[in-house]
C-alpha cells in the first residue's frame, strides 16, 4: 500500500511539474549582417557596360541573378517543425521597375575582363659586387593570367551615386611538379569567385533557427478556458495569428494575467510585428527576450530607415 501511495504521489508530482511547461517549437530569426546601399523599395537594374574587348563571363546574368535576391522572399519551407511566419519576409520588400525614372535606386556600372596566355619576360638583377653594380638580365617564363573587374554603381533619385568594386585576379605559372592551368580554367575560377562576391555584396541579412516556448496560461473565463484547449494545436499547425488573438483576448479580459500578455508578445514577434511585441513584452520583462528583440529590431528598423516596403500583420 505504501509503495502504491508513493507511486501515486510521484505521478501527481510529475503531472504538476509537466503542466508548467507549455508548447515549444523552432522558428526562424532574421538578423542584420551589414548595411546595403539600396535606398527605397523600387529598384531598376541597368545592365553593366563592357569596357573591355573580352566577354567570356556573362557578368550581367550573374549580377541580375543576385540582384533578384531583393525581389525574392524567404518563405522557409517547414522542415523539422521550423517555420517562418514573419509577414514582411514572406511579402516583397522591394520591387523591380521598368525605368530609371520611376526607380528609387538604379543599380548599374561596368566591367572589364582581361586574359593573357603564353610566354613572358621578367627583369631580374644579379647581386652586385665590389667591382661593379648589379647586372640586369631577363628570364623567360610561361604565365597564364585572367582578371575581372566590376564597378557597381547605385544612382539614387536625388542624383547621388555610391559604388562597390569587385576585383579578381588569377594566374598560373608553369613550374616543375605544379599543374599549369589554362586561361579557360582561370576564367572559370574568376567566375566562381565573382558569384561569391556578388552574393556578399547584395546579401545584407541572414537567418538562424531558434526555439520559442510559450508560457503556461490559465484563465477564469469558462469560454476562453475551453478555447485555450486548442492552443497547442494552433501552435503546432502554425496558426500564430489565431493563437495570438486568443492570448490577447485573455489578457484583455484579465489585465493581471501577465503570462497571457507574454504569449501575446511572442506571437507578435513570430509574425514580425516587433512594435506590438515590445509593447506586450514590457508587461512581463525578461532579459533573454530583450536581447533577442534587440537583434530583431536592428533589421526591422534598418529596413524601415532605408525605405523598404515592410508589410506588417496584426491579429
Amino acid at each position: 500500500m505504501k509503495t502504491n501511495k508513493i507511486i501515486c504521489l510521484l505521478a501527481l508530482s510529475f503531472l504538476s511539474i509537466s503542466s508548467l511547461y507549455a508548447q515549444q517549437g523552432q522558428f526562424y530569426q532574421f538578423s542584420l549582417d551589414k548595411e546595403t546601399k539600396i535606398r527605397g523599395s523600387k529598384i531598376y537594374f541597368q545592365e553593366f557596360a563592357n569596357k573591355g574587348v573580352e566577354s567570356q563571363i556573362d557578368v550581367n546574368a550573374l549580377a541580375k541573378s543576385y540582384i533578384d535576391f531583393y525581389f525574392k522572399t524567404y518563405r522557409g519551407v517547414a522542415a523539422k517543425k521550423i517555420q517562418n511566419h514573419i509577414s514582411w519576409t514572406r511579402n516583397p520588400r522591394f520591387e523591380a521597375v521598368n525605368s530609371q525614372a520611376e526607380a528609387d535606386v538604379t543599380i548599374g556600372g561596368h566591367y572589364q575582363i582581361k586574359t593573357n596566355a603564353g610566354a613572358g619576360e621578367q627583369l631580374f638583377f644579379e647581386q652586385g659586387n665590389s667591382v661593379g653594380g648589379a647586372i640586369p638580365y631577363f628570364e623567360s617564363r610561361q604565365l597564364n593570367t585572367a582578371e575581372v573587374m566590376v564597378v557597381i554603381s547605385y544612382t539614387y533619385k536625388n542624383k547621388e551615386v555610391d559604388y562597390d568594386t569587385i576585383f579578381i585576379q588569377e594566374e598560373s605559372e608553369r613550374k616543375p611538379g605544379k599543374k599549369f592551368q589554362s586561361v579557360e580554367d582561370l576564367l572559370a575560377d574568376c567566375e566562381s569567385k565573382l558569384k561569391s562576391n556578388f552574393y556578399k555584396t547584395f546579401t545584407f541579412y541572414s537567418h538562424k533557427d531558434i526555439w520559442y516556448k510559450l508560457l503556461n496560461v490559465k484563465t477564469k473565463d469558462k469560454v476562453l478556458k475551453e478555447e485555450l484547449k486548442t492552443a497547442d494545436n494552433l501552435f503546432e499547425s502554425g496558426k500564430i495569428k489565431e493563437l495570438g488573438n486568443l492570448f490577447l483576448r485573455i489578457y484583455q479580459a484579465e489585465p493581471e494575467n501577465k503570462e497571457a500578455a507574454f504569449n501575446t508578445a511572442m506571437c507578435y514577434e513570430l509574425i514580425g510585428n516587433y512594435p506590438k511585441a515590445d509593447e506586450y513584452y514590457a508587461i512581463m520583462p525578461d532579459f533573454h527576450t530583450k536581447v533577442r528583440m534587440k537583434t530583431n529590431r536592428a533589421l526591422f528598423d534598418y529596413l524601415n530607415n532605408i525605405g523598404a516596403n515592410l508589410i506588417v500583420e496584426d491579429f
